[in-house]
């Protein structure tokens, strides 16, 4: 204000940038999270891949346990590699 900036000016150039690389940080992390988490919750009954994982379980299709395991792994992986070169560079 003492600068002749508006409120949405302040918040634009001032507020915004300060807690942009937190708040990525942390919708990455929360992200991370829910990826891996739905896994487990499918297992136990909320579906998708833990469903599928189940249902090849039960039916001792294990190429298929190993695949959607090895699948699961990689995306996670993946998303963790991502998450971090952003973070990395929002920091």
């Amino acid at each position: 204000m003492s600068l002749g900036a508006n409120r949405m000016e302040i918040l634009r150039y001032a507020i915004i940038p300060q807690i942009m690389p937190q708040f990525m940080s942390y919708a990455l992390y929360a992200f991370e999270v829910n990826v891996r988490a739905a896994a487990v919750l499918g297992y136990v009954g909320a579906g998708g891949v833990g469903q599928i994982y189940e249902v090849a379980l039960s039916w001792r299709r294990f190429d298929r346990v190993g695949m959607i395991v090895i699948i699961s792994f990689g995306a996670v992986l993946i998303i963790d590699l991502v998450s971090s070169a952003l973070r990395r560079r929002l920091v």
